[in-house]
């Protein structure tokens, strides 16, 4: 069970932060300003740049005390070609050593198949969070997977944590019921109408709009982010951005107040 005290918000370093159309500079400033404005909940994974995002966020908690953050990141069952990846144990050892952290505060399964969720790393799950290497285990997913983590009994169960879009109430409901927090993801993006890039960072976006587009992908459109937060069963919203600005947004919709002192 997640603590009271998980963040409402948080940032996601992926995206945009894993490419060289934002500079580490830019992306370790802007982890700096979230956890100033209390923001201090941070989602990453070995799949955004190769590693790269997950190296950027390990630079930016240099100093920050370990107990001031919340930090997840993902494995992954197999590559998008259909190839197997390495062990759960060696990828989690690889994510410390980018991040520079001894113990992770979740780690979920990036779109596994559903018999990985229901059989599969159940028991790697277990055992990194019995060995203190992970706090909390869940899964990221967006199909039927997303159910598998109630297909064994309640209390063998590894997993903590759903990230997923809100577009099911019988699955928020669902967790709701048995304590799975949801760490809601697409809150907020929808296909943008084209207006020219105001910085590198954009061409990001303009590029991952246009692919959409051309592969008729559906387009998420979430319920905005005050009210994903009041859905049963949510207890973080996490978003990306590259914007100071949008970021002292976030928070503010969200309720996140600055640290004092």
């Amino acid at each position: 069970m997640i603590p009271p005290d998980w963040p409402k918000l948080g940032l996601g370093i992926s995206g945009p932060h894993a490419t060289p159309l934002v500079s580490e500079r830019e992306t370790v400033r802007l982890i700096h300003a979230a956890i100033d404005r209390g923001v201090t909940l941070f989602d990453t994974g070995p799949m955004y740049g190769d590693g790269e995002a997950e190296r950027r966020l390990g630079a930016a908690l240099k100093g920050v005390p370990r107990d001031k953050v919340f930090v997840i990141t993902k494995v992954r069952t197999f590559m998008p070609d259909g190839s197997f990846c390495p062990p759960f144990g060696a990828q989690v050892r690889e994510s410390l050593l980018r991040l520079g952290l001894r113990e992770l505060d979740a780690v979920l399964l990036h779109g596994p198949r559903v018999t990985d969720v229901s059989h599969g790393w159940r028991g790697d799950l277990r055992g990194a969070k019995a060995q203190g290497v992970v706090r909390f285990g869940g899964v990221c997913a967006r199909d039927a997977a997303r159910w598998a983590i109630w297909d064994q009994p309640e209390n063998a169960d590894p997993y903590d944590l759903l990230m997923t879009p809100l577009d099911d109430p019988a699955l928020l409901a669902r967790a709701a019921a048995t304590g799975v927090g949801v760490l809601a993801i697409e809150t907020m993006r929808s296909r943008r109408r084209f207006r020219l890039p105001r910085s590198q960072a954009d061409l990001w976006y303009l590029a991952r709009d246009a692919r959409d587009a051309l592969t008729n992908a559906p387009q998420p459109s979430g319920p905005g982010l005050e009210a994903a937060l009041a859905l049963p069963g949510v207890r973080s919203a996490i978003v990306t951005t590259t914007r100071s600005a949008h970021l002292a947004e976030n928070a503010r919709r969200a309720g996140v107040i600055p640290p004092t002192g």
